[in-house]
Formats: structure tokens, sequence, C-alpha cells
């Protein structure tokens, strides 16, 4: 019965921002489980590596590419979508995401300028991937971050985007009860932008990050997988708007808590 819950083969899913971190570790994960993968990114040789991944596990899986800034660039990929697979069971979109119907949600051109980069990427792949998810009856999980929920000193803009989607994710509601929308709210997850701007590229630092949390180590590509792969099952059937945080960040004596509590007195004042 556990198996039939959590089984999520033979349904299509779109990964966006898949060719590497949390994007490709999560549609690694779902073609692992039986699931066929469409990977998204801007460029056709950023897919490469992911689609040569994926093709190594013997999964479907389709490449496409697209400028989130540009309705038709995205409308185009969901042709080549219906093209090779007819269909669209759930999305999962790293940092945003989804549709509308009419009279929903605002029009990307409604949006105030300034949150325009980060609402275009959630309001064009939406408005191209809804009524391919109503027909499936689907669902959809955004990738947002802790950052939308407490202070994110030198990075304000970054928080204040997050917390967008996680406003978001709770206005599509909307779209129930046949599409389901959720999120994924992780704190610090090791990949290779966060081992270079945030460890500096030092394993040291990434250790004594780990150190300091719940778990005894930051989180990895696969933990998000895991969680998005249960949104994306009929286990979550009932779990809408809903965001599920990963906090193994948290750290583990509250008197820690500061930014960056691994990092010694001498190396936040360098940076």
């Amino acid at each position: 019965m556990a198996d039939t819950l959590f089984d999520i083969s033979d349904r299509v899913i779109w990964v966006t921002g898949s060719s590497r971190g949390v994007g490709r570790g999560v549609a690694e994960h779902l073609a692992a489980h039986g699931a066929a993968v469409v990977v998204y990114a801007r460029r056709p040789e950023a897919l490469e590596e992911v689609m040569a991944a994926l093709h190594a596990l013997g999964a479907p899986a389709l490449a496409v590419t697209a400028d989130v800034r540009d309705e038709a660039s995205v409308a185009d990929a969901v042709a080549a979508i219906d093209t090779r697979f007819a269909r669209l069971d759930g999305g999962h979109r790293k940092r945003g995401r989804r549709s509308l119907r009419s009279g929903g949600v605002a029009r990307a051109r409604q949006v105030p300028k300034a949150a325009r980069p980060e609402s275009h990427r959630r309001l064009h792949h939406g408005q191209s991937a809804y009524l391919r998810l109503l027909a499936s009856r689907g669902a959809a999980v955004l990738i947002y971050a802790t950052a939308a929920t407490k202070p994110t000193p030198q990075f304000a803009a970054y928080g204040a985007a997050k917390a967008a989607t996680e406003h978001l994710t709770r206005s599509l509601a909307e779209w129930g009860p046949e599409v389901r929308v959720n999120c994924v709210s992780p704190e610090l997850i090791r990949t290779e932008g966060s081992l270079k701007s945030v460890f500096g590229g030092s394993e040291d630092l990434v250790a004594r990050a780990g150190r300091t949390t719940a778990v005894g180590r930051i989180g990895e590509p696969r933990d998000i997988a895991q969680a998005c792969q249960y949104l994306l099952s009929d286990a979550a059937a009932s779990c809408r708007a809903r965001c599920c945080w990963w906090t193994a960040d948290q750290p583990r004596d509250r008197h820690s808590a500061s930014i960056a509590p691994w990092r010694t007195t001498d190396e936040r004042a360098e940076r």
C-alpha cells in the first residue's frame, strides 16, 4: 500500500531549473522512481549532463529550453512536452511557479516592476502549464526558502522574492480540487552554488555548519527531492496550499542561532 501511495511511475513531471543543484537532484530522483522527466534551462548545453544521467537511469526524458521572461518561449516549451508525452501530471518549480485561470492571479504586466524578475518565472510557467495539469488532475510543487520568513541581511531582495512564492502557493488553493499546489522550503542545501558562495569552497566549513544542526549535517538535494516525490504522489492527495519546511539548519543550541553560527568571529568580519 505504501509503495502505491508514493508511486510516481509513468507520470510526466516538468522540473525547471534542473541543470544543476536542487533542481537536478529532484529530476534525477524522480526519474529513478519511474517518472518521465522534462528538464528545463535557458541553454541546451546546460542540460547535457543531466540528460545523460537520466538516460543512464533508463528514464524517459525530454530537454526543453526557454527564456522565462518570454511568454511565447515558455509556450513553445510546453508544446514540445505535448508533442512528446501528450500530457503533464506534475511540475516542480525551483524558486517559484505556475498558472492562472481567468481572474485568478495578476498577469505579469500587473506585477510591480521591482518584483517582475521572480514573478515572471512563476506566472509564465503557470499560464502555460495550468490546462495540462487540470486535465490530468496533477500537482505542482514550488521551491522557495526559509529566507521568506526570517531576516536576510545583505540579501533582502532574495528574501522578499521567496516570501512571494509562499504567498503564491497559498493563493493557488483556488486551483483545487483538480490541481494541488504545495511548496517545499529548505534551509541551507549543499550544492555547487552554495559550496562556492556560502562556504567559499571550504569542505571544512561545510562540516562545521553541519555540526551546528539538529541532524548533524546540512541538507542535500536528495532531501528536497524526497519531499517533492511525496507532494507529487497520491500520498499527498489531501495536502493543498501547504509549505513543508526542511530544517536541518535549525541550530541545536538556540544561543547559536546567529547568522552563519559555524563561522568564527574573524571569518564573519572578513565577509
